[in-house]
């Protein structure tokens, strides 16, 4: 049995214009097996996050997959759509965005915004999201976890 998460293979984003066809992504292929961590670096423009809205299924229109495939633990995502997609995304794919500030609202409290991510595609009662999201501070090392949460 295999240990890989997430295979992309020859994956193809195009974008039509006024004067052609733009690609941002042309042929790109990588697998993430289970426990590993990868990380994308490029130039600014060179496509990272344009790859990974393909994956997590953000392509904003007329952008779109032109070619390759994208499999979710052996299963084929790349052709989902609306509520289908929208049931992967938190509890079985994510993304962190790269700008932290369009990502956090300074309004909410921490709790809030991690509770929010966890409540749609799980099946958690607000208690038991505001323990793992408590669980999720702890882990990458926030001081006072319990106590911050409602910062």
């Amino acid at each position: 049995m295999s240990d890989t998460v997430l295979s992309i293979r020859d994956l193809s984003v195009e974008i039509p214009t006024r004067t052609g066809i733009v690609k941002p992504v042309d042929g790109v292929s990588y697998d993430i097996q289970a426990g590993e961590i990868l990380g994308v670096v490029g130039e600014s423009g060179a496509g990272k996050s344009m790859a990974g809205n393909a994956v997590i299924g953000l392509l904003n229109p007329p952008a779109h997959i032109a070619a390759g495939e994208i499999l979710l633990n052996g299963n084929r995502i790349d052709g989902l759509r609306g509520e289908a997609m929208r049931r992967l995304r938190g509890k079985d794919i994510g993304m962190v965005f790269q700008d932290p500030l369009t990502s956090l609202n300074p309004l909410l409290s921490i709790g809030d915004q991690l509770t929010e991510t966890m409540l749609p595609p799980l099946p958690l009662s607000r208690s038991d999201a505001e323990k793992r999201a408590v669980a999720a501070l702890e882990e990458v090392g926030i001081p006072g976890a319990a106590e911050r949460i409602d910062s």
